[in-house]
């Protein structure tokens, strides 16, 4: 299962997560996938194919975060409002969501 172009976030401000243990993101070519390792890979067998956006929220993601600190960081790294980076973040986190990806 491939899921092209996500970008990252949260459901609600204030809410910590993180990208949960046994997935990590390699370059494969030109494009950057996260993938599952070791014995994790039995629940998740598939990859992410994530764009420049979405590599970038993904790495904000490895450790405990929320929407809020992810949307500064995005909006100082992309030059975009507040409002679009948040858009951009909740969409990729109901990505990730579906995927059971994140610990909150």
């Amino acid at each position: 299962m491939i899921v092209n172009e996500l970008f990252v976030a949260g459901k609600a401000m204030g809410i910590n997560m993180k990208i949960k243990d046994g997935f990590i993101t390699k370059e494969i070519g030109n494009k950057i996938v996260a993938i599952t390792v070791g014995e994790h890979t039995k629940d998740f067998n598939g990859m992410i194919t994530l764009n420049e956006t979405g590599h970038f929220i993904w790495k904000c993601l490895e450790n405990e975060t929320d929407k809020e600190s992810i949307a500064n960081e995005v909006t100082k790294e992309y030059d975009i409002s507040i409002s679009d980076a948040m858009n951009e973040i909740e969409n990729f986190i109901a990505e990730l969501d579906k995927y059971d990806i994140l610990e909150k």
